[in-house]
């Protein structure tokens, strides 16, 4: 399912699309995870969306890393 959204962010209007994400976990760990999230007052979704921005930044900054160390080794 993808849906459009505007958002506006640094006063800008941007087009962002979001996609549904399924994951399969086991029950008992989606409803810990679930009971974890709830009681420092976040959402799954909110909490997930934070962890993959999260991840995809700190893999960037591996790899700007690793390009440096290659270039300083030439």
């Amino acid at each position: 399912m993808l849906q459009g959204n505007i958002e506006e962010q640094r006063g800008k209007k941007l087009k962002v699309e979001t996609v549904q994400l399924n994951i399969d976990v086991p029950r008992h760990i989606r409803d810990d995870f679930l009971d974890s999230v709830e009681k420092n007052g976040k959402t799954i979704n909110d909490v997930l969306k934070l962890y993959m921005q999260k991840y995809i930044w700190k893999q960037g900054e591996l790899q700007r890393n690793r390009q440096k160390r290659r270039e300083e080794l030439r």
